[in-house]
């Protein structure tokens, strides 16, 4: 087990960095938020009024590479579903909105199960964004290395809990507090071994408000935290 390419201590290092980094992912200031609106104001979608305030659900994926064989603690994962925008996903809607969310959820689930960031960058969000995720400290570290099979994580879960029913709603501009939890599993492992990893060097959580701003027919969006990383225990 000495051999293994992850200490105890860094594997927990690696945790709280990619938990910051999910928190600090689409993080931007205010002013991005109040001048991002660009191009005319459309109509919004009518719709019914739902009580979204709950665990965010996605399931939009292709999954034409073949069927899904989770990690073990000898191969990283194999065929993972690739999270892809409905095409619902440009309407402007609470319901559009709400995809979007879950779709980030799904991405940034799916770059620590592959170090492949493809879907991230199909995203809503833009490139400042994206690179205040994949070029932290950390995960500019980390990404390459599960990518390459160097390392993998046993089975993330990045789960969004949304903390009320309906966002707060100004003409283009959507806002939904977040709770953002991410799993990355009971082990981290190598081709020379693994390691397990107890839960409080495992689970990290961010509070954060998450803001959709709708222009020229597609959504832009950005998280900004508003708590530090809590570690479970």
């Amino acid at each position: 087990m000495s051999s293994l390419i992850v200490t105890r201590r860094n594997a927990a290092l690696g945790v709280l960095g990619a938990g910051t980094a999910v928190a600090l992912a689409a993080c931007s200031s205010s002013n991005s938020n109040s001048n991002s609106s660009g191009g005319s104001s459309s109509s919004s979608k009518s719709e019914p009024t739902m009580d979204y305030e709950d665990e965010v659900k996605f399931d939009s994926f292709d999954t034409s590479a073949g069927e899904y064989v989770p990690a073990t603690r000898t191969e990283p994962a194999k065929n993972v579903p690739v999270p892809k925008l409905p095409e619902n996903a440009n309407e402007k809607s609470v319901e559009a909105f709400y995809t979007h969310i879950g779709y980030y959820a799904a991405c940034i689930q799916y770059l620590l199960a592959t170090g492949d960031d493809t879907p991230l960058r199909n995203g809503s969000f833009g490139e400042t964004e994206i690179q205040k995720f994949t070029k932290s400290s950390i995960m500019e570290q980390l990404i390459p290395i599960i990518k390459s099979g160097e390392r993998w994580y046993g089975n993330p879960k990045v789960i969004y809990i949304l903390g009320t029913s309906q966002p707060e709603i100004t003409v283009d501009s959507y806002k939904w507090p977040v709770q953002m939890k991410m799993d990355l599993g009971e082990f981290v492992a190598s081709p020379n071994g693994y390691i397990y990893l107890p839960t409080n060097d495992r689970v990290t959580t961010e509070n954060a408000d998450i803001r959709g701003t709708y222009a020229d027919n597609k959504w832009d969006i950005v998280s900004t935290v508003w708590s530090n990383v809590v570690m479970l225990h």
